[in-house]
């Protein structure tokens, strides 16, 4: 049987955390670096499939398919005025060069 190599992360937690890993640890009969791994693994996972969300919604909104006001429905208004601004960016320093 092939045996992965894993790296060694310390990560520090909170007690009332810990003491929840341990539990839950000990109901599964898992190790707790196991069930901290599949989190991991879950929650990068997760980021993934929304930065390509984020992708899709700034490229409708900078064809001009989503208006910003929907965009903010999506994203919140915080990533919504980021897109928002890097778009009106480039488009600035595009127009610049051409001149």
């Amino acid at each position: 049987m092939h045996q992965t190599k894993h790296e060694v992360l310390t990560v520090r937690v909170e007690p009332a955390l810990e003491q929840q890993l341990h539990g839950l640890a000990k109901e599964k009969a898992t190790p707790r670096s196991e069930l901290i791994r599949k989190a991991l693994q879950e929650y990068m996972k997760k980021e993934t499939e929304l930065e390509d969300v984020r992708r899709f919604i700034a490229k409708k909104f900078a064809e001009g398919r989503l208006s910003f006001e929907d965009m903010v429905d999506y994203l919140g208004y915080k990533e919504a005025q980021k897109i928002a601004f890097y778009l009106e960016t480039a488009k600035r320093s595009f127009e610049l060069g051409l001149e």
